[in-house]
């Protein structure tokens, strides 16, 4: 039922995209704190 309307795949797709922002959002943090401590 759920896969002919496509609603479960666009709420995986969501999440999926989440967890990479997620993820990659904590990378650049982390990166730009190490970049900073290393200037100073």
């Amino acid at each position: 039922m759920y896969e002919k309307t496509g609603i479960q795949n666009a709420s995986k797709v969501r999440s999926e995209i989440g967890l990479n922002i997620h993820v990659f959002g904590k990378l650049a943090a982390a990166v730009i704190m190490l970049t900073f401590r290393f200037l100073n």
